[in-house]
């Protein structure tokens, strides 16, 4: 079958992925950050205490491989249809909070953990099963998704926030949540289509837990991507939870830090689309390492004192050069290296991973805030682990043909 003639033919999996993922808990890290600094203002907290919230990502640590692995064991649909109709309570409970910081985050916590049932880990198993050639490709457009949507979605919520107030912009987030979760689970094809033949005609039910465990653990492959993946995502509450606040710390208003996340959202729908179409042509170690090191100058130019709005938003952009990349690397890369019947096994350890650095990264941004009250040493610090972690990508196998682990 041709490159293109794969996406013609699995085009209901791949549209349902891409609505499905893009519209969930991976649209909701854009928007989480346009709420801060109005919550802030609202309940008096200060941005230490707020830099907190990262650590219910913890939660997710030890949610995701539990997802991961039930995925493998039950399919696509069971468990999208359990985050769909889950998801929006979660996020109503924002908009019900009365002011102690306890609130916002047990609901943090809820949109995390059940939200992971609409994220990529989920969804992009209908990629695994049916994408052999254009793979890459295929992860770049289920990727994109949350990205195009929130150019244009983050001016606007923020405008319907200061408009309208943020309770409201809450209400319209769950609604449009929940809408976009029911159409998604409705082109889930009900039968696998056919696909590569390891993805056989159903979902692949792993026998033994502890002795795919043991093969994964043994494996060299899972934990360079375990080091690596580490040691770049402690940047992630800079981009998530603490964006505005951060763009905001740099002597900006929050409309222009809101539309600078719009540029970042458009970087991120760059780098999914160069990232993707690259790892379908090139040695998938130097395409990760390469796509993982840019938010290394990104953020030493914003920990700088150079503080105009274009070195701001050129920063932001290389930023979101990695991150659209990254969520793309994370699944292209278990698929490459480990077989269908453990893919969401591994892909939950690895996701969980993602969010252990996180945790880790928004307790050091608490503890700089509270001893400098500025994010620049914590900016400093993190572009170095993003650098060296990237390099650690270039020891994975280099072969297009190797064998894959499970």
């Amino acid at each position: 079958m041709s490159y293109f003639g794969e996406l013609r033919q699995h085009i209901r999996p791949l549209a349902a992925a891409s609505i499905g993922s893009g519209t969930g808990i991976s649209l909701f890290a854009y928007f989480a950050s346009v709420f801060a600094p109005h919550l802030v203002k609202a309940f008096g907290w200060s941005r230490a205490q707020f830099a907190l919230v990262g650590l219910t990502m913890l939660a997710s640590f030890f949610v995701l491989p539990v997802v991961g692995r039930l995925t493998d064991r039950y399919g696509v649909l069971r468990m999208a249809t359990f985050g769909t109709f889950l998801l929006p309570f979660c996020l109503l409970g924002f908009a019900l909070q009365q002011g102690p910081l306890w609130h916002y985050l047990v609901a943090s916590t809820g949109v995390l953990a059940l939200g992971s049932l609409t994220s990529t880990l989920v969804y992009t198993r209908l990629i695994a099963e049916n994408f052999v050639r254009a793979t890459g490709l295929a992860l770049t457009i289920v990727n994109c998704v949350p990205a195009a949507l929130a150019i244009g979605a983050v001016p606007l919520l923020n405008w319907l926030i200061e408009a309208q107030g943020w309770r409201t912009g809450y209400f319209a987030v769950a609604g449009f949540t929940f809408a976009a979760g029911l159409l998604a689970l409705s082109l889930i094809p009900r039968k696998p289509a056919e696909g590569p033949a390891e993805a056989a005609a159903k979902p692949a039910k792993p026998v033994s837990a502890k002795r795919d465990y043991r093969t994964i653990f043994a494996s060299r492959t899972f934990w360079l991507i375990f080091a690596g993946m580490m040691l770049c995502l402690m940047q992630v509450p800079l981009h998530s939870s603490q964006m505005n606040l951060m763009l905001v710390d740099q002597q900006i208003s929050t409309q222009t830090a809101a539309n600078i996340v719009s540029i970042y959202a458009f970087g991120t729908l760059v780098g999914r689309i160069a990232c993707g179409l690259a790892l379908d042509r090139f040695p998938t170690p130097l395409v990760t390492s390469l796509s993982m090191v840019l938010p290394s100058l990104g953020f030493f130019l914003l920990a700088s004192d150079i503080n105009t709005v274009p070195v701001i938003a050129a920063s932001m952009f290389m930023v979101g050069l990695s991150i659209g990349a990254e969520g793309d690397l994370m699944s292209y890369l278990i698929a490459r290296y480990f077989k269908i019947e453990i893919y969401n096994t591994v892909l939950g350890l690895i996701f969980s991973t993602s969010y252990l650095a996180a945790a880790m990264g928004a307790f050091g941004i608490s503890r700089t805030l509270a001893i400098f009250d500025s994010f620049s040493p914590y900016l400093y610090f993190v572009s170095g682990t993003v650098a060296v972690g990237s390099l650690l990508f270039l020891l994975l196998p280099w072969p297009r043909e190797c064998e894959k682990v499970g």
